[in-house]
């Protein structure tokens, strides 16, 4: 899948073009805008319930005229451009179905979800549609792997490893990191992020993988606690790559661990106003979540006897 800037120009044409931005637009660029509306208008057209239900679940005052009444127009034509992504997002999250299962349930159980999506194949090949007009347009958004959303695109590489590490956690000795990392990741790249609480589940997956090596006996361990016992037995452990030069092989692992405990502005609250962690800061840490996680789970950190 396409995952960066786009490449492909003619180098005659790009010395006539000049220097061309190509980072993904976060928006809706104007060259997307009709497309965009179009899918939502072939889709919404004849299901104007569930774009009724689409409306309000926006908070979105449906306004065609005195003469007309109809949410799906609305939604296709009436929209700015930034509450159009929004509709887009709404309407894969709510025709999403309501289990996991490989085999879907019959569509007509899907308690007016199924509409404007239809079955199960026509659903995916909507998305399919969907995903190659983002894709052409640059667009920095992507349907997300579970097609209840829109998501943030990131490097093609960093989201395998993050999608391996997510597998590779799913142990008893990493408890619950996996779920932790996987709504970190959500809320850092979803459609609505939320930096604070990817910030925050990041912390978690960390101290889930890690609680059963450090401190297996401490229920109520954080990463403060943690540290704190790498600090004091060092020699305790080791890494799939020695320090060398006589120093510690745990000492990098402790110093990424305490960059992510340290860097968490809104852990406690103070006289001072909270700030709560920016996009940025969230994004580093939820990688450097990733990281440690897959070290740990991947026995690449040890205990020594």
């Amino acid at each position: 899948m396409f995952m960066g800037g786009r490449k492909r120009r003619d180098p005659q044409a790009a010395d006539l073009r000049g220097s061309i931005d190509e980072s993904l637009s976060e928006g809706v660029p104007d060259y997307m805008e009709i497309p965009l509306r179009q899918w939502v208008m072939a889709l919404l057209a004849d299901d104007e319930a569930n774009a009724q239900r689409i409306a309000l679940h926006l908070k979105l005052r449906v306004d065609t005229g005195p003469r007309m009444y109809s949410p799906a127009r609305f939604l296709a034509a009436g929209t700015s451009k930034e509450q159009l992504l929004d509709v887009v997002n709404a309407m894969l999250h709510l025709s999403t179905p309501p289990t996991t299962q490989t085999t879907y349930p019959n569509p007509a159980t899907w308690s007016g979800r199924r509409h404007y999506l239809g079955t199960h194949s026509a659903r995916e090949q909507a998305i399919a549609q969907l995903e190659d007009m983002l894709t052409l347009a640059g667009s920095a958004y992507r349907v997300n792997d579970a097609r209840t959303g829109l998501e943030l695109r990131v490097d093609a590489t960093a989201q395998q490893a993050v999608a391996s590490t997510l597998a590779a956690a799913r142990t008893p000795q990493s408890g619950s990191a996996a779920d932790h990392l996987a709504t970190a990741w959500k809320c850092v790249y979803g459609r609505d992020p939320d930096p604070s609480k990817a910030y925050s589940e990041a912390i978690k997956a960390v101290e889930s993988a890690c609680q059963s090596l450090i401190e297996p006996n401490n229920a109520k361990a954080t990463l403060g606690t943690m540290l704190g016992v790498i600090r004091n037995s060092p020699q305790r452990f080791s890494t799939a790559i020695p320090a060398g030069g006589g120093g510690d092989d745990i000492t990098l692992v402790a110093d990424m661990m305490r960059r992510l405990w340290q860097g968490q502005t809104a852990r406690h609250g103070s006289q001072n106003p909270t700030r709560l962690e920016n996009q940025r800061e969230a994004e580093m840490a939820v990688h450097l979540a990733a990281t440690l996680v897959q070290w740990f789970t991947a026995g690449l950190v040890q205990r020594t006897p």
